[in-house]
């Protein structure tokens, strides 16, 4: 049912005195309180509201019928203020009205009580009895408290109705479990139900600004992806909307880039059990989208769905930039540094991309036909990629390395992979594979190691003694840190844990153990650990005394 009949079918039922109840079912999230709100308040503007009174009351947390009851008191207001939440000077009001209704006689039940001590209890008993001719809307009847049955509330309902001569709206996701007893009782109850399904661009209209230049671009995103949720809308909107003030001075392309990215990812990340793709499996998407490397993981009929609904969508790999997207929505805020630092760096590729010859143009002989131009397109490549490596990210180059090693040409896959090291040789942090390699989006082994070693030799590598000073005793340290350990040698180690006296001496031990001790310890984990065993060792040789110092660390050693 569309959003229109909706609206319609509740200014019917605003519009009159007479007493019924009308049910909007829908699916969570999909704008069913949000747009009865809106409709309520237009209702309101046009004074076509009949009623004088309205209550919106939510189940949520609603223990007991006396409860619901008390809210629906509670929560009453005036048909001129409807958009304005209930308040404590609301309350008052109900309540002088309650106490007048009663009549002076009625004031001997509240003599000596104050407003806030023995007046509660007493309205409490007495507020439903003012319950007349008023507009009462509950909501969220599948997220009742324990000791509240559906029963009761339509009881309740029912009773508000042909006693109150009350109008009631319920709210409710009827695909929700335990709801047996609304199927059960709807017919005696119910007088008119709705099914609130609007569509996908309906729901963009209902959750986005349309005179909002920021956002004008997500209606058709959202709706290729079929996002009816108001919520995750509303999500994406916010991050679309933060992003824009951190992407001045950059291209265009670069926000339609966050825009586009952030609508599918969020998509993935909050409705994946509505169908969507997992938000890993986006992030690892590569170059096997394009053919090029493909693997088993990406083999089953649902991620080859989900390939071709990403396709259909637009989205082809994830490159660095994507991959910080990827990180704010899953935390919900940018972390801005970052972010602008990345967003510059896309800028600059993006510039040269758009110079004639790009690297990215010669990829099109790739992508645009079927022509039989396998030399051709290795060869263009091959010199596109000298002109431009300065502009091309590691995990481009590994999409191209991966291309040539499946075309056979495996000799100029090693030749752009060094001229690749020698041209930026001086971005120190562009080679640290433990930061920048951390969804292991670069597979090529030849360029793991080739990037592991160069980073390795290129770092300022700290003394050992000062590491194991700053990260003992603590769950942090960095790549530098870690290479500054493999790179002390055994004879190192010996004379750093024979010279060290006082009780931060058994710290270091332990720190460099613990390299070893890790389920998924690399290899330059484990050489920490092997070296500093073998000093230890070394040193438990020397007595029985230090034999025994030893082992208490773990370590196996012969007697002396």
């Amino acid at each position: 049912m569309t959003i229109a009949v909706v609206k319609n079918q509740i200014n019917a039922f605003l519009a009159t005195e007479k007493p019924e109840v009308l049910a909007i079912k829908g699916a969570w999230g999909i704008g069913k309180t949000y747009s009865w709100k809106q409709f309520l308040l237009a209702a309101k503007q046009s004074k076509e509201i009949a009623l004088k009174r309205y209550s919106y009351v939510s189940l949520f947390g609603i223990n007991s019928l006396d409860a619901l009851k008390y809210a629906i008191f509670e929560n009453v207001i005036s048909r001129d203020i409807i958009g304005t939440e209930a308040s404590i000077e609301t309350f008052k009001s109900n309540a002088t009205t309650l106490l007048e209704s009663l009549g002076r006689k009625s004031l001997g039940i509240f003599k000596g009580a104050s407003l806030l001590k023995g007046f509660t209890p007493a309205i409490e008993s007495l507020s439903f009895l003012s319950l007349n001719k008023s507009v009462i809307c509950i909501d969220d009847l599948e997220r009742r408290g324990t000791g509240l049955s559906v029963k009761d509330v339509l009881g309740l309902v029912s009773h508000l109705k042909e006693q109150k001569e009350c109008k009631i709206v319920l709210l409710l996701n009827d695909k929700e479990d335990g709801l047996e007893e609304y199927q059960k009782y709807r017919e005696k109850v119910i007088d008119v139900e709705l099914a609130f399904a609007p569509t996908a661009r309906e729901c963009s209209q209902i959750a986005f600004d349309p005179n909002c230049d920021t956002t004008r671009v997500l209606p058709e995103l959202t709706e290729k992806l079929n996002i009816r949720n108001i919520r995750v809308l509303k999500k994406i909107e916010r991050l679309v909307t933060l992003a824009q003030p951190l992407l001045q001075g950059c291209e265009a392309e670069i926000s339609q880039q966050v825009a586009h990215s952030i609508v599918l990812f969020s998509w993935c990340y909050y409705c994946n059990s509505e169908g969507a793709p997992h938000l890993d499996f986006v992030t690892n998407l590569g170059f096997s989208s394009w053919g090029i490397g493909d693997d088993d993981a990406y083999s089953s009929d649902e991620n080859k769905k989900w390939k071709t609904d990403i396709g259909t969508y637009g989205y082809t790999q994830t490159d660095e930039f994507d991959l910080i997207l990827a990180g704010t929505v899953r935390s919900g805020y940018f972390v801005e540094e970052d972010f602008q630092e990345r967003a510059a760096k896309k800028n600059e590729e993006l510039l040269a991309a758009k110079a004639e010859g790009s690297f990215s143009k010669t990829w099109n002989l790739y992508h645009n036909s079927f022509d039989d131009n396998q030399s051709e397109l290795v060869d263009k490549l091959y010199e596109s990629f000298l002109k431009n490596a300065k502009n091309i990210t590691p995990i481009n180059l590994n999409g191209t390395v991966s291309l040539f090693r499946e075309l056979g040409e495996s000799e100029k896959a090693s030749k752009i992979i060094d001229h690749y090291i020698s041209t930026r040789m001086h971005e120190q942090e562009l080679f640290n594979m433990a930061e920048n390699n951390f969804f292991g989006d670069i597979r090529d082994q030849e360029i793991v190691d080739k990037f592991n070693n160069h980073f390795q030799k290129s770092v300022a590598v700290e003394d050992a003694r000062k590491v194991l000073a700053r990260i003992s005793g603590k769950d942090g340290w960095n790549q530098k840190d870690e290479i500054a350990l493999a790179n002390t040698t055994e004879d190192e180690y010996f004379d750093i844990f024979k010279s060290e006296k006082g009780d931060h001496l058994s710290k270091y031990i332990r720190t460099c153990l613990r390299f070893g001790q890790f389920g998924n310890a690399s290899e330059q984990q484990k050489q920490i650990a092997n070296r500093a065993i073998g000093a230890l060792r070394r040193i438990a040789g020397e007595n029985e005394l230090n034999r025994r110092r030893v082992k208490k660390f773990g370590i196996e050693v012969e007697n002396v």
